[in-house]
Protein backbone atom coordinates (compact mmCIF):
# COMPACT_ATOMS: atom_id res chain seq x y z
CA UNK A 1 0.00 0.00 0.00
CA UNK A 2 1.62 3.38 -1.18
CA UNK A 3 2.14 6.05 1.69
CA UNK A 4 -0.09 9.13 1.23
CA UNK A 5 1.98 12.24 -0.28
CA UNK A 6 1.46 15.24 1.96
CA UNK A 7 3.91 18.04 0.90
CA UNK A 8 4.02 19.35 -2.49
CA UNK A 9 5.53 22.35 -3.93
CA UNK A 10 3.45 25.58 -5.55
CA UNK A 11 3.05 29.29 -6.69
CA UNK A 12 1.29 31.53 -5.32
CA UNK A 13 -0.51 34.32 -6.86
CA UNK A 14 -2.44 37.27 -4.54
CA UNK A 15 -4.07 38.77 -6.99
CA UNK A 16 -2.84 41.82 -6.32
CA UNK A 17 -0.07 42.05 -8.44
CA UNK A 18 1.83 39.89 -11.01
CA UNK A 19 4.26 38.42 -8.75
CA UNK A 20 4.70 34.88 -8.23
CA UNK A 21 5.85 33.37 -4.63
CA UNK A 22 7.23 29.83 -4.24
CA UNK A 23 5.20 28.04 -1.31
CA UNK A 24 5.40 24.77 0.29
CA UNK A 25 1.50 23.02 0.66
CA UNK A 26 0.79 20.74 3.31
CA UNK A 27 -2.41 18.78 3.06
CA UNK A 28 -4.87 17.71 6.03
CA UNK A 29 -7.78 16.40 6.37
CA UNK A 30 -9.71 19.99 7.15
CA UNK A 31 -7.29 22.57 5.11
CA UNK A 32 -4.59 23.39 2.78
CA UNK A 33 -1.74 24.87 4.33
CA UNK A 34 0.64 27.14 3.27
CA UNK A 35 4.58 28.16 4.13
CA UNK A 36 6.71 30.54 3.32
CA UNK A 37 9.95 31.34 3.80
CA UNK A 38 10.07 34.07 6.68
CA UNK A 39 6.25 34.60 6.76
CA UNK A 40 3.71 32.39 9.13
CA UNK A 41 1.68 29.53 7.53
CA UNK A 42 -1.24 30.43 5.54
CA UNK A 43 -4.56 28.08 6.19
CA UNK A 44 -7.37 27.59 3.91
CA UNK A 45 -9.90 25.37 4.68
CA UNK A 46 -11.55 23.16 1.85
CA UNK A 47 -14.59 24.94 1.92
CA UNK A 48 -13.35 28.33 1.02
CA UNK A 49 -11.68 27.14 -2.01
CA UNK A 50 -12.69 27.23 -5.40
CA UNK A 51 -11.20 24.38 -7.88
CA UNK A 52 -10.06 24.51 -11.90
CA UNK A 53 -9.41 21.89 -13.83
CA UNK A 54 -9.34 18.50 -12.22
CA UNK A 55 -8.48 16.31 -15.26
CA UNK A 56 -4.89 18.07 -16.63
CA UNK A 57 -2.08 20.00 -14.82
CA UNK A 58 -1.06 22.35 -13.10
CA UNK A 59 -4.07 22.71 -10.87
CA UNK A 60 -5.36 25.71 -9.99
CA UNK A 61 -7.12 26.44 -6.66
CA UNK A 62 -8.85 29.61 -5.87
CA UNK A 63 -8.96 31.00 -2.39
CA UNK A 64 -12.32 32.79 -1.57
CA UNK A 65 -12.59 35.29 1.43
CA UNK A 66 -16.18 35.35 3.41
CA UNK A 67 -17.37 37.97 0.54
CA UNK A 68 -17.02 35.73 -2.37
CA UNK A 69 -14.48 37.54 -3.83
CA UNK A 70 -11.39 34.94 -4.93
CA UNK A 71 -8.20 36.39 -5.44
CA UNK A 72 -5.16 34.17 -4.77
CA UNK A 73 -4.89 31.66 -6.65
CA UNK A 74 -2.51 28.72 -5.97
CA UNK A 75 -0.75 26.71 -8.86
CA UNK A 76 0.50 22.95 -8.32
CA UNK A 77 1.94 20.95 -11.56
CA UNK A 78 2.59 18.22 -9.24
CA UNK A 79 0.20 15.07 -11.41
CA UNK A 80 -0.24 13.47 -7.88
CA UNK A 81 -1.86 16.45 -6.55
CA UNK A 82 -5.22 16.16 -7.33
CA UNK A 83 -5.49 12.24 -5.84
CA UNK A 84 -3.44 13.20 -2.33
CA UNK A 85 -6.50 15.79 -1.53
CA UNK A 86 -9.26 12.63 -2.05
CA UNK A 87 -7.58 10.58 -0.12
CA UNK A 88 -6.21 13.01 2.77
CA UNK A 89 -9.81 15.15 3.25
CA UNK A 90 -12.17 12.99 1.05
CA UNK A 91 -15.83 14.47 2.49
CA UNK A 92 -14.32 17.94 3.27
CA UNK A 93 -13.16 17.76 -0.46
CA UNK A 94 -16.49 16.23 -2.17
CA UNK A 95 -18.07 19.65 -1.09
CA UNK A 96 -15.75 21.96 -2.73
CA UNK A 97 -13.35 20.14 -4.79
CA UNK A 98 -14.76 17.83 -6.90
CA UNK A 99 -17.04 19.31 -10.06
CA UNK A 100 -20.29 18.41 -9.91
CA UNK A 101 -21.10 15.84 -12.58
CA UNK A 102 -23.54 16.74 -15.31
CA UNK A 103 -26.64 15.68 -15.72
CA UNK A 104 -26.88 15.24 -19.32
CA UNK A 105 -30.38 14.66 -19.93
CA UNK A 106 -31.14 18.20 -18.16
CA UNK A 107 -28.60 20.00 -19.71
CA UNK A 108 -29.90 18.75 -23.42
CA UNK A 109 -33.46 19.64 -22.25
CA UNK A 110 -32.44 23.05 -21.11
CA UNK A 111 -30.77 23.82 -24.06
CA UNK A 112 -33.62 22.42 -26.30
CA UNK A 113 -36.26 24.60 -24.35
CA UNK A 114 -34.09 27.40 -25.03
CA UNK A 115 -33.56 26.76 -28.16
CA UNK A 116 -37.35 26.69 -28.98
CA UNK A 117 -38.11 29.60 -26.68
CA UNK A 118 -35.62 31.59 -29.11
CA UNK A 119 -37.72 30.57 -32.02
CA UNK A 120 -40.20 31.83 -30.77
CA UNK A 121 -39.71 34.87 -29.89
CA UNK A 122 -38.03 35.48 -33.15
CA UNK A 123 -41.19 34.45 -34.88
CA UNK A 124 -43.86 36.12 -32.64
CA UNK A 125 -42.27 39.29 -31.65
CA UNK A 126 -41.11 41.01 -34.99
CA UNK A 127 -44.31 40.05 -35.98
CA UNK A 128 -46.10 41.88 -33.07
CA UNK A 129 -43.93 44.91 -33.90
CA UNK A 130 -44.24 44.74 -37.45
CA UNK A 131 -48.14 44.47 -37.65
CA UNK A 132 -48.28 48.02 -34.66
CA UNK A 133 -46.03 50.32 -37.03
CA UNK A 134 -47.52 48.90 -40.25
CA UNK A 135 -49.94 51.96 -40.70
CA UNK A 136 -47.68 54.53 -39.66
CA UNK A 137 -45.47 53.95 -42.60
CA UNK A 138 -45.76 56.73 -44.63
CA UNK A 139 -47.58 55.94 -48.68
CA UNK A 140 -44.31 57.17 -50.31
CA UNK A 141 -41.81 54.69 -48.36
CA UNK A 142 -44.34 51.82 -49.50
CA UNK A 143 -44.13 53.58 -53.06
CA UNK A 144 -40.63 53.52 -53.09
CA UNK A 145 -40.45 50.22 -51.86
CA UNK A 146 -42.45 48.57 -54.33
CA UNK A 147 -40.77 50.41 -56.99
CA UNK A 148 -37.00 49.13 -55.88
CA UNK A 149 -38.72 45.07 -55.63
CA UNK A 150 -40.42 45.97 -59.47
CA UNK A 151 -36.70 47.13 -60.92
CA UNK A 152 -35.23 43.70 -59.81
CA UNK A 153 -38.12 41.62 -61.89
CA UNK A 154 -37.80 40.38 -65.13
CA UNK A 155 -41.20 41.93 -66.08
CA UNK A 156 -41.91 42.92 -69.87
CA UNK A 157 -40.79 45.85 -70.97
CA UNK A 158 -42.58 46.02 -74.04
CA UNK A 159 -45.63 44.46 -73.24
CA UNK A 160 -48.96 43.69 -75.87
CA UNK A 161 -50.75 47.33 -75.42
CA UNK A 162 -53.83 45.11 -76.10
CA UNK A 163 -53.79 42.97 -73.37
CA UNK A 164 -52.19 45.54 -70.89
CA UNK A 165 -55.06 48.13 -71.90
CA UNK A 166 -57.53 45.52 -70.86
CA UNK A 167 -55.96 44.36 -67.56
CA UNK A 168 -55.65 48.40 -66.62
CA UNK A 169 -59.47 48.62 -67.65
CA UNK A 170 -60.02 46.41 -65.42
CA UNK A 171 -57.92 47.93 -62.57
CA UNK A 172 -60.13 51.43 -63.08
CA UNK A 173 -63.37 49.67 -63.17
CA UNK A 174 -62.72 47.55 -59.70
CA UNK A 175 -60.76 51.17 -58.60
CA UNK A 176 -64.27 52.54 -58.97
CA UNK A 177 -65.87 50.71 -56.43
CA UNK A 178 -63.28 51.31 -53.61
CA UNK A 179 -64.76 53.01 -50.71
CA UNK A 180 -63.21 56.32 -49.66
CA UNK A 181 -60.01 57.47 -51.51
CA UNK A 182 -57.08 54.96 -51.38
CA UNK A 183 -53.75 56.52 -52.16
CA UNK A 184 -52.07 53.98 -54.54
CA UNK A 185 -51.72 54.30 -58.08
CA UNK A 186 -52.45 50.70 -58.83
CA UNK A 187 -50.50 49.67 -62.45
CA UNK A 188 -50.43 46.47 -64.14
CA UNK A 189 -47.03 45.11 -64.81
CA UNK A 190 -46.72 41.45 -67.07
CA UNK A 191 -43.88 38.87 -66.35
CA UNK A 192 -43.75 36.65 -69.24
CA UNK A 193 -43.03 32.92 -69.27
CA UNK A 194 -45.56 29.98 -68.60
CA UNK A 195 -45.69 30.42 -64.51
CA UNK A 196 -49.31 30.84 -63.31
CA UNK A 197 -49.05 33.57 -60.40
CA UNK A 198 -49.78 37.21 -59.50
CA UNK A 199 -48.10 39.27 -57.01
CA UNK A 200 -49.21 42.67 -55.00
CA UNK A 201 -45.93 44.92 -54.33
CA UNK A 202 -45.98 47.54 -52.07
CA UNK A 203 -47.39 50.51 -53.34
CA UNK A 204 -49.37 49.70 -55.84
CA UNK A 205 -48.12 47.60 -58.58
CA UNK A 206 -49.65 44.86 -59.30
CA UNK A 207 -47.10 42.06 -61.28
CA UNK A 208 -49.55 39.13 -63.56
CA UNK A 209 -47.43 36.58 -64.77
CA UNK A 210 -48.31 35.30 -68.79
CA UNK A 211 -49.10 31.58 -67.39
CA UNK A 212 -51.71 33.20 -65.43
CA UNK A 213 -53.48 35.13 -68.75
CA UNK A 214 -53.54 32.07 -70.22
CA UNK A 215 -54.93 30.25 -67.59
CA UNK A 216 -58.54 32.87 -67.67
CA UNK A 217 -60.53 32.52 -70.43
CA UNK A 218 -62.33 35.44 -69.82
CA UNK A 219 -62.08 39.21 -68.14
CA UNK A 220 -64.21 38.49 -65.25
CA UNK A 221 -61.71 35.82 -64.45
CA UNK A 222 -58.98 37.49 -64.30
CA UNK A 223 -60.93 40.50 -62.63
CA UNK A 224 -61.20 37.98 -60.03
CA UNK A 225 -57.66 37.56 -59.49
CA UNK A 226 -56.83 41.08 -60.01
CA UNK A 227 -59.34 42.02 -57.21
CA UNK A 228 -57.79 39.63 -54.75
CA UNK A 229 -54.45 41.29 -55.36
CA UNK A 230 -55.58 45.27 -55.10
CA UNK A 231 -56.86 44.23 -51.71
CA UNK A 232 -53.61 42.79 -50.48
CA UNK A 233 -52.30 46.42 -51.26
CA UNK A 234 -54.89 48.07 -49.45
CA UNK A 235 -54.72 45.96 -46.84
CA UNK A 236 -50.53 46.60 -46.90
CA UNK A 237 -50.19 42.85 -46.62
CA UNK A 238 -47.02 43.08 -48.53
CA UNK A 239 -45.37 46.04 -46.41
CA UNK A 240 -46.30 43.86 -43.77
CA UNK A 241 -45.10 40.70 -45.11
CA UNK A 242 -41.71 42.48 -45.64
CA UNK A 243 -41.68 44.04 -42.39
CA UNK A 244 -41.78 40.92 -40.65
CA UNK A 245 -39.20 39.34 -42.66
CA UNK A 246 -36.72 42.15 -41.97
CA UNK A 247 -37.42 42.24 -38.26
CA UNK A 248 -37.21 38.54 -37.58
CA UNK A 249 -33.94 38.49 -39.78
CA UNK A 250 -32.59 41.69 -37.91
CA UNK A 251 -33.30 40.12 -34.76
CA UNK A 252 -31.89 36.70 -35.49
CA UNK A 253 -29.00 38.08 -36.52
CA UNK A 254 -28.56 40.28 -33.14
CA UNK A 255 -28.99 36.72 -31.33
CA UNK A 256 -26.09 35.20 -32.86
CA UNK A 257 -24.19 38.13 -32.40
CA UNK A 258 -23.76 39.25 -36.10
CA UNK A 259 -24.18 42.95 -36.28
CA UNK A 260 -22.78 43.50 -39.83
CA UNK A 261 -25.73 41.35 -41.28
CA UNK A 262 -28.00 43.16 -39.12
CA UNK A 263 -27.08 46.30 -40.93
CA UNK A 264 -26.97 44.42 -44.19
CA UNK A 265 -30.19 43.12 -43.88
CA UNK A 266 -31.44 46.85 -43.74
CA UNK A 267 -30.27 47.72 -47.44
CA UNK A 268 -30.66 44.29 -48.86
CA UNK A 269 -33.81 42.27 -47.43
CA UNK A 270 -36.68 44.44 -48.55
CA UNK A 271 -35.63 44.14 -51.95
CA UNK A 272 -35.66 39.95 -51.96
CA UNK A 273 -38.87 38.68 -53.48
CA UNK A 274 -39.04 35.70 -51.33
CA UNK A 275 -39.55 38.87 -48.57
CA UNK A 276 -43.52 39.14 -49.45
CA UNK A 277 -44.71 35.38 -48.19
CA UNK A 278 -48.03 36.31 -46.75
CA UNK A 279 -49.79 34.48 -44.29
CA UNK A 280 -53.42 32.63 -44.39
CA UNK A 281 -54.98 34.97 -42.95
CA UNK A 282 -54.03 37.43 -44.67
CA UNK A 283 -54.92 35.28 -48.00
CA UNK A 284 -58.25 34.80 -46.26
CA UNK A 285 -59.18 38.41 -45.83
CA UNK A 286 -57.67 39.30 -49.37
CA UNK A 287 -60.04 36.80 -50.71
CA UNK A 288 -62.81 38.43 -48.97
CA UNK A 289 -62.26 41.85 -49.52
CA UNK A 290 -61.67 40.66 -52.90
CA UNK A 291 -65.02 39.53 -53.72
CA UNK A 292 -66.63 42.29 -51.75
CA UNK A 293 -65.04 44.15 -54.25
CA UNK A 294 -66.12 42.05 -57.13
CA UNK A 295 -69.90 42.37 -56.21
CA UNK A 296 -69.87 46.27 -55.60
CA UNK A 297 -68.22 46.58 -59.18
CA UNK A 298 -71.52 45.10 -60.54
CA UNK A 299 -68.82 42.41 -62.00
CA UNK A 300 -69.86 38.48 -62.14
CA UNK A 301 -68.39 37.09 -59.26
CA UNK A 302 -68.44 33.39 -60.79
CA UNK A 303 -65.72 34.39 -62.54
CA UNK A 304 -63.54 34.39 -59.59
CA UNK A 305 -64.80 31.14 -59.10
CA UNK A 306 -64.02 29.61 -61.78
CA UNK A 307 -60.25 30.84 -61.99
CA UNK A 308 -59.94 29.87 -58.55
CA UNK A 309 -61.36 26.51 -59.45
CA UNK A 310 -58.76 26.06 -62.16
CA UNK A 311 -56.26 26.76 -59.50
CA UNK A 312 -57.10 24.24 -57.37
CA UNK A 313 -57.25 22.00 -60.26
CA UNK A 314 -53.80 22.00 -60.67
CA UNK A 315 -52.56 21.89 -56.93
CA UNK A 316 -52.07 18.35 -56.92
CA UNK A 317 -50.00 18.78 -59.83
CA UNK A 318 -47.89 21.53 -58.24
CA UNK A 319 -47.79 19.11 -55.20
CA UNK A 320 -46.46 16.27 -56.52
CA UNK A 321 -44.08 18.59 -58.30
CA UNK A 322 -43.08 19.75 -54.74
CA UNK A 323 -42.11 16.27 -54.16
CA UNK A 324 -39.99 15.48 -56.80
CA UNK A 325 -38.07 18.66 -56.32
CA UNK A 326 -39.54 20.44 -59.84
CA UNK A 327 -41.95 22.75 -58.13
CA UNK A 328 -41.75 26.43 -59.93
CA UNK A 329 -40.43 28.75 -57.32
CA UNK A 330 -42.71 31.35 -57.99
CA UNK A 331 -45.76 29.31 -58.70
CA UNK A 332 -49.18 30.76 -57.76
CA UNK A 333 -49.08 27.50 -54.68
CA UNK A 334 -45.34 28.72 -53.43
CA UNK A 335 -46.86 32.29 -52.60
CA UNK A 336 -50.68 31.74 -52.17
CA UNK A 337 -52.27 29.17 -50.03
CA UNK A 338 -55.07 27.41 -51.67
CA UNK A 339 -57.54 24.25 -51.31
CA UNK A 340 -60.78 23.16 -51.12
CA UNK A 341 -61.81 24.86 -48.16
CA UNK A 342 -60.78 28.87 -49.66
CA UNK A 343 -62.73 28.12 -52.76
CA UNK A 344 -65.82 26.74 -50.42
CA UNK A 345 -65.40 30.05 -48.87
CA UNK A 346 -65.70 32.20 -51.68
CA UNK A 347 -68.98 30.18 -53.15
CA UNK A 348 -70.57 30.84 -49.49
CA UNK A 349 -69.90 34.27 -49.83
CA UNK A 350 -71.33 34.96 -53.06
CA UNK A 351 -74.36 32.95 -52.76
CA UNK A 352 -76.73 35.75 -51.75
CA UNK A 353 -75.51 37.05 -55.31
CA UNK A 354 -75.81 34.29 -57.14
CA UNK A 355 -79.07 34.33 -59.38
CA UNK A 356 -78.43 38.21 -60.11
CA UNK A 357 -78.27 38.98 -63.90
CA UNK A 358 -74.68 39.85 -65.13
CA UNK A 359 -74.05 41.57 -67.63
CA UNK A 360 -70.57 40.75 -69.41
CA UNK A 361 -67.06 43.03 -68.13
CA UNK A 362 -66.46 43.61 -71.80
CA UNK A 363 -69.26 42.27 -74.11
CA UNK A 364 -67.17 43.13 -77.48
CA UNK A 365 -64.08 41.77 -76.24
CA UNK A 366 -62.94 37.71 -76.98
CA UNK A 367 -59.78 37.59 -73.96
CA UNK A 368 -59.05 34.16 -75.84
CA UNK A 369 -58.33 35.68 -79.13
CA UNK A 370 -55.82 38.22 -77.25
CA UNK A 371 -54.29 36.41 -74.97
CA UNK A 372 -50.50 35.98 -75.00
CA UNK A 373 -50.69 32.21 -75.31
CA UNK A 374 -52.51 33.13 -78.57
Amino acid sequence: MSARKLQFSGALFDGKSADKHSVDVELTPREIILKQTGREPVHWSYSSLRWGTVINTPFHIEHCDTGGECLETLVVEDPGFYDSVLKVAPDSFSATGKQPEINWKFYIAGILILTISAYAFIKTVPSFLADRIVDKIPVEWEVTLGQSILERLPIERKPDQKVLVVLQDIVGLLEKSIEGNQPYDLKIYIWPGKTVNALALPGGPIVVFEGLLNQAESAEELAGVIAHEIQHILLRHSTRGILRGMAQSMLLSLFIGDVNAVMEGVTTLAGELETLGLSREMEAEADKKGMELILAANIDPHGMIRIFEKLTEEESEELRKEKTGDMDFFSYFSTHPSGRNRLARLEKQMKPDEKRNWMPLFPNLDWNAIKPGN
